[in-house]
């Protein structure tokens, strides 16, 4: 059996839906192009499975691909090659729509976010800024009703951060 970890950031914020992601793979994890000692970080994070991987475009005061691990709690880590980048976060505003007729859940919520700390070529980094997520999940059927109890059969998830950053 698949080793599912909860993504609480928006199921438990939105309070209909519990997310499974699991362990994640880059894409095309180029090299870090440093830049600047500062400037505006953008984060971009997306899933298209339940249970596969989800990758990581960072662009801004430097450019990396990699994978997020978005845990249970309010940390989740961003693996880029040479260091990760540890961030917590927030949840603010957040909306959720639930569809019986074709067990569809539409979760959007907004937040902030605060790098914790950095490993790597991003040990010392510090930075905050906001994120936005849109998940959208089709939920498993057992004897034509939808379970909660059952992985999504089915997600898109896009998560985007924004933020200063410090290197």
């Amino acid at each position: 059996m698949r080793k599912h970890r909860t993504l609480l950031l928006a199921a438990a914020a939105a309070g209909i839906a519990t997310v499974t992601v699991t362990g994640v793979a880059a894409a095309g994890a180029a090299p870090v192009a440093r830049q600047a000692g500062s400037g505006t970080e953008y984060v971009q994070i997306m899933s298209t499975s339940a249970t596969g991987p989800a990758s990581a475009i960072a662009r801004g005061a430097f450019t990396a691909a990699g994978q997020a691990r978005l845990g249970g709690g309010r940390t989740g880590t961003i693996a880029f090659p040479g260091g990760t980048i540890v961030l917590s976060h927030r949840a603010g505003k957040n909306s959720a729509h639930f569809y019986p007729a074709g067990c569809l859940s539409v979760i959007s919520q907004s937040g902030s976010y605060r790098i914790v700390r950095g490993t790597g070529r991003y040990a010392g980094i510090s930075g905050h800024g906001t994120y936005q997520l849109s998940l959208e999940m089709v939920g498993a059927r057992v004897r034509g009703v939808c379970s909660p109890a059952k992985p999504p059969v089915a997600q898109q998830e896009l998560l985007r951060l924004s933020g200063p950053v410090r290197l």
